[in-house]
């Protein structure tokens, strides 16, 4: 099982996708890609939340 996230799916135009084995490696995917694309300095509680209910299991 893979696990799948899409800025553009979660109210974004970015194209970015990412996918990894597992939750966690997604979401350190995804704090990089954010952080280097978006400007975000850090990924709080709120943020990761958020970006948790955008990831799909494929």
């Amino acid at each position: 099982m893979a696990y799948q996230f899409a800025c553009r799916d979660n109210d974004h135009q970015c194209r970015w996708k990412g996918s990894a084995p597992t939750e966690e490696a997604l979401m350190t995917k995804v704090a990089e890609h954010a952080r280097k694309k978006h400007g975000v300095q850090e990924t709080t509680d709120t943020l990761a939340n958020f970006l948790r209910k955008g990831i799909k299991q494929s």
